[in-house]
């Protein structure tokens, strides 16, 4: 099947502005790092701090890493003296401000490791956002925040 040449043209200009907003992104990833915990845990919790440098907001859709089963996006929530966690699908984050991800607050739920994780390991984990860019992040495993 051929395609007509305004087809792949439109995919190449889709392609180099998927590209060209990564460049400008200018989303600071900084203190990302994993929790660690038991080697029998199903449930690890990742941290970061994202600082958006750019003069437009910036969406943050979530993540995906190849090794957890998946990924969610999480905000921890107190009420009542009942603390529960509720599925985030967005976040935008202001121009100039930070998101943090941190215990007790927002926080990447990473959920089935393909492998144990012990101090010191790393994981990569790519952070997703509105407009296709797509942030390549390694988080290291810690008993606490680096």
């Amino acid at each position: 099947m051929k395609l007509p040449i305004s087809i792949i043209l439109g995919l190449i200009m889709s392609l180099s502005s998927a590209q060209m907003s990564a460049a400008e992104s200018k989303i600071n990833v900084s203190h990302a790092w994993v929790q660690e915990a038991p080697p029998s845990a199903e449930v690890l919790a990742g941290y970061m701090d994202l600082q958006n440098q750019s003069a437009q907001a910036q969406t943050f859709l979530g993540a995906r890493s190849s090794d957890f089963k998946s990924v969610m996006l999480h905000q921890t929530l107190s009420k009542g003296g009942m603390t529960h966690m509720k599925h985030s699908p967005r976040i935008e984050i202001k121009s100039g401000s930070t998101l943090q991800l941190t215990p007790g607050g927002y926080h990447l739920m990473l959920m089935n490791p393909k492998k144990v994780l012990r101090q010191g390991d790393q994981v990569e984990v790519l952070l997703e956002f509105q407009g296709g860019l797509v942030l390549p992040v390694k988080l290291k495993v810690s008993k606490e925040r680096p």
